[in-house]
């Protein structure tokens, strides 16, 4: 009975070294999503991170835009025109190409003037024009991806809020 108490014992320790070992992070050559990848000396950027990575940011920034700007929280609005701004200077200055396209030619020369249009509405704190500076902003971006020949990916004015985030203006 000590015996096979002993083996049991054993082979648990056992059991319990090959599982930490498998479990130890393993190392990659890829970047992790969670850290960014690019720095001003990097060259292969576009190589590194894939474009969706980028363009799945600027859906979200949109829509928390849209969200805030028609709750008139003008500050978070332009939050949010900021970081658009900035996304989309890294895939304009990015050299991106995808299958052929200039898709970095394609974003300097039609996001950031819709860009600065929607600026403009969020300095005016006109929701009026805002409305429409975004609707013009969202039309532009499906033209962009028709041009890119990703006519599938078609974006739409939100409809609801899908974050855990209150976009009401502050109480003054």
């Amino acid at each position: 009975m000590k015996n096979q108490f002993r083996i049991l014992a054993a082979l648990f320790v056992t059991v319990l070294v090959f599982v930490g070992f498998a479990c130890q992070p393993q190392s990659s050559e890829e970047p992790s999503v969670s850290e960014p990848a690019h720095s001003d000396s990097d060259e292969n950027y576009a190589e590194t991170v894939p474009l969706i990575y980028h363009m799945s940011f600027i859906q979200r920034y949109s829509t928390k835009l849209y969200l805030a700007g028609m709750e008139e929280n003008w500050g978070l609005a332009d939050i949010y025109a900021h970081e658009l701004e900035e996304l989309s200077e890294v895939i304009s200055e990015g050299n991106m190409m995808d299958d052929g396209i200039d898709i970095s030619n394609l974003m300097s020369t039609m996001l950031p003037p819709q860009l600065e249009q929607v600026g403009e509405a969020i300095d005016n704190q006109d929701l009026s024009q805002f409305r429409q500076n975004y609707e013009n902003m969202i039309q532009t971006c499906n033209q962009c991806h028709q041009a890119a020949d990703y006519g599938l990916v078609k974006i739409t004015i939100p409809e609801g809020n899908p974050f855990n985030q209150d976009f009401s203006a502050p109480a003054e």
